[in-house]
């Protein structure tokens, strides 16, 4: 049908329309250059992100741009190649743990600095083995009081880690609540 990839703006998310095109193009395979999603907790939408979680893979970046149900836990049953979540409060280590995009960008997150230790010591270990490039944006990320890596975040402001066995390097940077880490392959 159509050879192209398809694109959807913020506002298509309120059509009538909208949910039904996006679970009809799913049924079909047809593949998404970027899809934007508000999902507001309402069983409909609900139903809508069960419908289209098992297809994210046909999606090249994936916006969600609103979860406020707190009873309301996505499940990803596949991973689009990048991901851009704001308030993402109910995004967890877990979630974070089991994601195999290239890019992650979590706006509004609950992570901390203990979670952070834990996603850079996994990374070092040959974790997240698709990853290029990691944002989080968290008030629970501390400057103060605390280490990563036994590193604070001083030393981490701008900082190169490599993987243990050599074939990454991420160059990371932690400051103002924010953590940056853009991935290289080395030769």
């Amino acid at each position: 049908m159509f050879q192209c990839k398809i694109s959807t703006k913020s506002s298509c998310y309120e059509s009538d329309l909208f949910q039904k095109t996006i679970s009809n193009s799913c049924d079909l395979q047809l593949e998404f250059k970027k899809l934007t999603i508000h999902l507001n907790g309402s069983k409909y939408q609900n139903l809508f992100w069960y419908q289209i979680s098992s297809n994210l893979e046909l999606v090249e970046s994936l916006c969600i741009s609103s979860v406020p149900d707190p009873g309301f836990r996505p499940v990803f049953t596949s991973w689009p190649q990048n991901i851009f979540i704001g308030n993402s409060n109910w995004f967890t280590l877990e979630y974070l743990l089991a994601c195999t995009c290239t890019t992650i960008t979590l706006e509004d997150s609950s992570l901390e600095n203990k979670d952070l230790e834990e996603i850079l010591k996994i990374w070092k270990a040959g974790g997240f083995p698709n990853l290029e490039r990691l944002k989080i944006h968290s008030r629970n990320i501390t400057s103060t009081g605390t280490t990563i890596l036994g590193m604070n975040s001083e030393e981490l402001y701008k900082k190169d880690i490599e993987t243990e066995d050599g074939s990454k390097k991420a160059f990371i940077r932690i400051r103002h609540q924010v953590l940056e880490m853009s991935v290289t392959p080395l030769e």
